[in-house]
Formats: C-alpha cells, structure tokens, sequence
C-alpha cells in the first residue's frame, strides 16, 4: 500500500492556525462583531412618558439575523475549517506524548485543537438553525417600534429596533423581539413607527419590512 509523505510538523501548525483563525474570523462575522456600547432610542407612550420595554437585544448572538442560506454556508465552512484543524494536528499532538518535541510547538497544538473544539460545535448550532430556517414557515408580526439600537461593531455598525406586538395595556408584560435592518431601513424608522415585519422564526432574518408611510399634504 502507498504510503504519502507528511508534511514537517511546523507546515503542519502553520496551515492548522490559519485554518482556525479563518474559522474564528468567520464566527465573528458571523456575530456581527458588535460590541458592548451604542446609541439607543426609546419610544414614548402616549401619556408622554417613556415605555421602557423589555428587550432582549442579543448582542452576541451567533448568526441573528443573518439570510439563512449564508448563515449555512458560514456554520458549514467553520465545522470543516475546525475539523481539518483537529485532524491534521491531534495525530501529531498524541504522538508528542511518546516522542517530545519543542514546547512551543506543543502549546501551539494544544492551541489548534482546542480552538477547533469551539469551532464546531459553534458552526454545528449556525449550519442546523439555518437548514431548520429555509425549510420552515416565515414569520409575520405587526407592531410598533419601542426601541431602536446603533452598535459600533469589528465589522462596521449595526442597527437593529425592537418591535412589540400586542395591545397597549399588555405592554409591560410582553417581551419586544429584536431584529437587525440595515441602514436605510433604520434611518426611516422613528421609536413609535408601526411597521410589518416578516422574519424567518429562528434566525430572526428580516425577509421584508412594511414601513410606515409619510404624512401627505392637505390639499386644498
């Protein structure tokens, strides 16, 4: 049987961080890279006084409100990235415990895998939420704008607003879904807007957005 030469250990390291920091980045982009501050508007009631609402505004949410199809091909590039990690480096990892090599390269293995053992898993959640997305219903909600959130972010900023459906009265009850727009979309927007929204049921994709329409004139 043939046998095929391996590449030296350090090409082996070398080509194993690459793969996981590509899979890192990915995962990153894949949580927008939003960071903990920004700008947030409020709406206010109808007595003048602020709602307050309760919002779960998922900050570092893997995937949310990425289009499913990317969001699949996103978990199914970090799952292979992270497993070829692991493949090419465990064998050598192992073997190290019989025949020492250089510390350096140990810490570097033992880095690659377990950086790899938090890429798939991660990528595992993202590729069977979106594949349970494009298969599933669309969602539908119309209610108003309670909330409106600018983040600066790795990637560049992000937008998202907080729509709660319901009556009035049950306001502070209810739990208002957040959902992430781009920039046009949110420029729009104003806290009290009511507005249609269609999302997927999972990943909280905005497929479309009905928004309110501007005042018009009185003629005459």
């Amino acid at each position: 049987m043939p046998t095929f030469p391996l590449p030296p250990l350090p090409a082996v390291i070398d080509l194993s961080l690459v793969a996981v920091a590509l899979g890192s980045l990915l995962i990153l982009r894949l949580a927008h890279g939003a960071l903990p501050w920004g700008h947030l508007m409020i709406a206010v009631g109808p007595d003048g006084r602020l709602m307050r609402p309760r919002v779960k505004w998922h900050l570092w949410s893997i995937s949310r409100g990425e289009p499913p199809r990317l969001a699949a091909i996103g978990g199914f590039a970090s799952v292979t990235l992270g497993c070829a990690a692991a493949a090419a480096v465990a064998p050598r990892l192992v073997d190290s415990i019989f025949r020492p090599v250089a510390s350096v390269w140990t810490m570097m293995m033992i880095f690659t895998v377990a950086v790899s053992t938090v890429l798939i898993p991660l990528g595992l959640s993202v590729l069977v939420r979106a594949l349970l997305d494009m298969t599933a219903r669309r969602g539908s909600m119309v209610g108003l704008v309670v909330g409106m959130r600018r983040d600066a972010g790795v990637f560049g900023r992000t937008y998202r607003i907080a729509v709660q459906a319901g009556d009035r009265a049950m306001a502070k009850r209810l739990w208002a879904e957040s959902f992430r727009v781009n920039q046009a979309t949110f420029e729009r927007l104003s806290p009290g807007d009511k507005i249609s929204v269609e999302y997927s049921p999972r990943l909280r994709y905005v497929y479309n957005t009905v928004l309110p329409e501007p005042l018009k004139k009185a003629v005459g």
